[in-house]
């Protein structure tokens, strides 16, 4: 069975948190590679894109892009109340008790990321960031897109013909 190749993701995205002037709320930032620099978009569509200002970033300017990902453990509440008449419906009052005694949280855990662009401002003693949120369900966009700027702009990694990756 052959390999499967992964897609050149030239494009990701992410909420604002740090590092950029922002005109809108929502924060909603589209990143893109252009020739030889990385266009930057706040964007205030919904379904559509609607750029509200453009920023520009040289690539040979760019430091470092990486992403950052963090376990977070998150408590959902359930139901009591439909659990007690659930279980009056089925057992009684000695139904809806017990149905209402057990533990009431849920715990599961959320994976959320940053991603964290690093350059050279004026000069290299002024070092700058970008840092935008990111959802686990996009990791694997960013990942590819920092993935095609290494190949294609810092040519850091080679890869051998068995795939695999020579530092």
């Amino acid at each position: 069975m052959g390999k499967k190749k992964e897609q050149e993701q030239t494009r990701t995205g992410g909420y604002l948190i740090s590092g950029l002037p922002q005109k809108t709320k929502n924060g909603s930032i589209l990143l893109e590679f252009e020739g030889n620099k990385l266009k930057i978009i706040e964007d205030a569509g919904l379904f559509k894109v609607k750029p509200v200002q453009t920023f520009w970033l040289d690539v040979d300017k760019i430091i470092s892009i990486d992403l950052i990902t963090q376990d977070n453990l998150v408590e959902k509440q359930k139901s009591t109340f439909g659990r007690g008449i659930a279980g009056a419906a089925l057992f009684g009052t000695v139904g809806a008790i017990i149905a209402t005694s057990s533990p009431n949280t849920e715990t599961s855990v959320k994976k959320t990321g940053v991603l964290v662009i690093s350059y050279y401002g004026k000069n290299e003693e002024d070092i700058k960031t970008i840092t935008l949120s990111k959802d686990e369900e996009w990791f694997s966009y960013t990942r590819n897109f920092i993935a095609y700027f290494r190949k294609h702009y810092r040519g850091e990694f080679q890869e051998n013909e068995n795939g695999d990756i020579i530092l």
